[in-house]
């Protein structure tokens, strides 16, 4: 006969290697967020440390809020709970393996029918005793928690408390605040993206603050923008469920204000949001990647304007392989047929959208600065390529902000060459083919600097580092490649 062993995990093991499992400080974030969305909270707010003796990040919701029972189950391990099919959450892991990796202590604080229940996770004290014990906190203990006050005039809410951050402690050399600081940067980014569609939706009661400051929805489809191309939804049937899938193709980056870019999260998120965006219960799981299902180039002209939107109910989490971090998902491989016609349509559309603006490029070279194309009347034109080695490598030196207003300005010179004087003087031999020394010398400090860059971020050696200059302009002259050498190695 079978007999049951009862073989309980080792819990400081356990629990130490399920802070291992990939969350980053801002998907941990967006996890606690997601729990209280589904307890209906209207305002969630999150605090970050400013002084040094107090190092606590609160976040605080006024959501349903959990008696002891509750807050009990909700802190076990794998707890049990009936999802329904509005819900975030899935597995019972959430609120417990996000917070313990980033932090050693976890206390979570709740209110709910007049009555506040606090309870602590400690990985130290789970390491020492050995033990799958959860430590309640007396009344003297809760008043000194931060933060605890926001509770008194409310009928329910709660606090989730992260303290004692181990592993960000070490990215500055002990030195948290200035760690979480720059943690805190890109957890507003990417609050303001996961959940952008519960900040920006009409009436949405939902309102997201970080130390006081709202946080703005961002828009990766310029939903609104005159000239984004928004495509009429599909529904296709998955195992007995629909699911939704719109193509969108955005503007043209002539036609984007600095305030557009802002809104799709700046000039690199526009770069590089091309792609699927999947939505699980209108919370965005992935996005920026075709799953390998576009055939060339992805920085090209036919791609890098098309997003697609696919939104799957929680009852598929399983066959869409949505992680615990909610962060990743596998297409299953019946449906990718519906989703390569999507892929194929999004192509055809903005490859026809570029056209009608300026036709097919007839020449396009990311190692050119200049390249060639036709416009409405099918003349040649030529334009500053902003995909080139040289161009792109000058404009990530700058902001944001910055970045855009040089892409226009390029666009302007583009426009703006005056093809009839340079016609002109090359038929009277006015022009002087060769490089003027101001011109010389600004390329020779450019491409030092490029040198210096690639020799810091990548460990090239300058061997390598030449005979990539050599494949783009304008360092794939030897004249110029040789005065730059005779200057880098002058200087050092």
């Amino acid at each position: 006969m079978v007999r049951r062993i009862l073989n309980n995990p080792e819990p400081s093991i356990l629990m130490n290697s399920m802070r291992s499992i990939g969350y980053s400080f801002e998907t941990a974030a967006a996890d606690i967020i997601d729990n209280s969305i589904s307890a209906h909270a209207t305002e969630i707010k999150i605090f970050t440390p400013i002084n040094p003796n107090d190092i606590s990040v609160v976040f605080f919701d006024n959501g349903d809020g959990m008696n002891r029972d509750e807050l009990i189950n909700a802190m076990k391990y794998g707890s049990k709970k009936e999802y329904n099919s509005e819900d975030l959450g899935r597995f019972g892991l959430g609120l417990k393996s996000a917070s313990l990796s980033q932090c050693r202590k976890l206390i979570v604080a709740s209110k709910k029918n007049e009555i506040i229940s606090v309870l602590m996770w400690d990985l130290d004290y789970a390491t020492k005793e050995k033990s799958w014990c959860c430590l309640e906190l007396d009344e003297d203990e809760i008043k000194k928690l931060p933060k605890i006050d926001m509770l008194n005039d409310l009928k329910s809410g709660t606090l989730v408390i992260w303290q004692e951050f181990d592993i960000i402690s070490k990215k500055k050399d002990g030195l948290i605040i200035p760690a979480l600081q720059e943690e805190v940067e890109n957890m507003e980014h990417h609050i303001a993206l996961v959940f952008h569609r519960f900040l920006n939706k009409p009436f949405s009661p939902l309102k997201i603050y970080i130390n006081e400051d709202k946080v703005k929805g961002l828009d990766p489809f310029l939903e609104n923008h005159p000239k984004s191309d928004i495509f009429k939804e599909k529904y296709i049937k998955y195992n007995g469920k629909n699911i939704r899938v719109q193509q969108v193709i955005l503007p043209h980056t002539t036609d984007l204000s600095d305030e557009d870019i802002e809104k799709l999260g700046g000039i690199d998120s526009f770069r590089k949001g091309q792609g699927f965006y999947i939505y699980r219960n209108n919370r965005l799981i992935t996005y920026g990647t075709w799953f390998k299902l576009a055939s060339t180039n992805l920085n090209s002209e036919l791609y890098k304007y098309g997003r697609i939107m696919v939104d799957i109910p929680n009852s598929l989490d399983e066959e869409w392989g949505i992680d615990i971090k909610k962060q990743n998902a596998n297409i299953p491989i019946s449906f990718l047929q519906h989703l390569k016609k999507a892929v194929s349509d999004v192509r055809t559309k903005s490859e026809s959208k570029n056209s009608k603006r300026a036709r097919l490029n007839l020449e396009k070279d990311d190692n050119k600065i200049w390249n060639k194309r036709l416009n409405r009347e099918q003349k040649e034109m030529f334009f500053i390529n902003t995909d080139s080695n040289f161009v792109k490598n000058f404009i990530n030196d700058f902001e944001d902000k910055d970045k855009a207003k040089i892409i226009r300005l390029l666009d302007i010179i583009s426009s703006s060459i005056p093809y009839n004087d340079i016609y002109n003087s090359m038929c009277n031999r006015k022009i002087d083919l060769e490089q003027s020394q101001n011109a010389l010398d600004s390329i020779i400090i450019v491409g030092i600097n490029q040198i210096n860059y690639f020799r810091r971020k990548f460990q090239f050696d300058d061997e390598k580092i030449f005979e990539l200059l050599k494949t783009y302009e304008p360092f794939n002259n030897e004249n110029i490649l040789a005065l730059i050498k005779e200057k880098l190695y002058e200087s050092n």
